[in-house]
């Protein structure tokens, strides 16, 4: 179950802080079995991405880079750092965006670094997703000041990087003056995307701010195609972190108050929680490793932290990339359990779940049915 109601995580953390844990990246002390290597230089608190190829992409000097990781070399595809990156699911394609004057730049490089398609969105671009190899997610806010408060609309833009993108506002609301006040990064973050492994939902968050209550981050899920979806957690607005876990039947939610929560779907119900905001949070390609915030779980057990690092897990499960006081390295040795996959016909498995949605079966029927669904 969680991880901070173990004995030995409290016990550990507590050690580390009478020990006075030290932020190089060498010099924290890893368990038996795990190994650490530097690969490259990559510019600190600045986004970074990573393919099943053995290839990075991350921003060194002020630009963005591809990095071969086996010998460390990087080739400079922008001249300007980029806001979000992401690998397509094969990784021969890498999807960027860039943010100025009010617009955000998205672009598709492969990976010699030729410049494939680029679109120009109104707002700033939050978060990347590809959907498939074909068509890529993103997520936009829009910001429109007023005299009685500022708009935040959010967008979500399908694209394949040829035709026009498909443009969906997810949300639309008006925050009053002292919300409007909060730093406009804070504003920009509270749109949050993750895709599906199905590739058939988003979880998304946005900012609400009723005129009675306190404002908050609303969680929700939705169907692409049909456009349903369902509020499943509310979080404290200036809260970071959303991810599908492997099975595409729980989400990780990061909240500001400390903890991070592994939801289910669709009930809303905690599986796990861990005693860290989740800011900065990646999930193993089988979901036995969380790197929160620079926290490394396997399980209900903290193993190692690194502080200030943020990470991102080989698509293999073979390895861990941090990126830690302007460094890029990787965790070895990691124990990864098999990655979960599915075991039945997937076009019934993606029709099944788009009734469960739209509310057409129960979570019973929907798991009653899918156990019938014929292997493949």
């Amino acid at each position: 179950m969680t991880g901070y109601r173990g004995v030995a995580a409290t016990l550990s953390l507590f050690l580390c802080t009478l020990t006075g844990c030290v932020a190089a990246l060498q010099n924290s002390p890893l368990p038996d079995g795990l190994a650490l290597r530097n690969i490259a230089q990559a510019d600190a608190g600045e986004p970074f991405a990573v393919n099943g190829t053995g290839v990075a992409a991350a921003m060194t000097k002020g630009t963005l880079q591809v990095i071969d990781l086996s010998v460390g070399t990087g080739r400079i595809l922008a001249p300007a750092p980029a806001s979000a990156l992401c690998f397509s699911p094969g990784g021969q394609r890498l999807a960027a965006a860039f943010a100025t004057n009010g617009k955000s730049l998205l672009q598709i490089f492969d990976l010699k670094g030729k410049l494939l398609a680029e679109l120009v969105v109104p707002g700033r671009v939050t978060s990347l997703a590809w959907r498939s190899e074909q068509e890529l997610l993103a997520a936009a806010v829009t910001l429109k000041k007023y005299s009685f408060g500022t708009e935040l609309a959010g967008l979500l833009y399908r694209w394949d990087g040829a035709a026009p993108p498909v443009v969906t506002t997810l949300n639309n609301v008006t925050v009053r003056p002292q919300i409007a006040s909060l730093p406009e990064e804070t504003l920009y973050r509270s749109l949050s995307l993750a895709v599906s492994p199905y590739g058939d939902e988003i979880a998304y968050s946005f900012l609400k701010d009723p005129p009675v209550f306190a404002p908050y981050l609303r969680i929700a899920v939705r169907h692409i195609e049909s456009g349903a979806e369902r509020e499943v957690a509310q979080s404290p607005v200036d809260s970071r972190g959303l991810l599908y876990a492997p099975d595409g039947e729980s989400l990780l939610v990061g909240e500001a108050r400390g903890i991070s929560r592994r939801l289910s779907l669709p009930d809303g119900r905690e599986i796990d929680a861990w005693p860290v905001p989740g800011n900065n949070a990646a999930l193993s390609p089988s979901g036995s490793y969380a790197f929160l915030d620079g926290r490394l779980y396997q399980g209900g057990r903290n193993l190692v932290w690194l502080p200030e690092a943020t990470g991102a897990f080989l698509p293999d499960g073979s390895g861990l990339i941090i990126s830690q006081s302007g460094k890029l390295s990787i965790v070895t040795g990691l124990n990864e359990a098999r990655r979960p996959v599915p075991t039945g016909n997937l076009d019934q498995i993606l029709e099944l779940r788009r009734q469960r949605m739209l509310g057409l079966i129960t979570e019973k029927e929907f798991k009653s049915q899918k156990k019938r669904v014929p292997a493949i």
